[in-house]
């Protein structure tokens, strides 16, 4: 009985769910942020297209 009760201090405990967390992290799988194959050259975020990381850190002169 001793030894169960030592081997269960010893196991990982899971925190918490952040809503919030759980809820970006799919948009940003959705989106292509976390796979994607093309990188932006600035931050890293990871994008589906070229075309998306090259335009996501652009700044809009107007």
């Amino acid at each position: 009985m001793l030894k169960q009760e030592e081997d269960k201090k010893h196991l990982l405990r899971k925190d918490k769910e952040y809503v919030k967390f759980t809820q970006l992290l799919r948009r940003a799988e959705r989106e292509g942020r976390l796979d994607g194959t093309f990188t932006c050259n600035l931050c890293g975020m990871k994008y589906h297209s070229i075309e998306e990381a090259s335009g996501c850190c652009k700044v809009p002169v107007t």
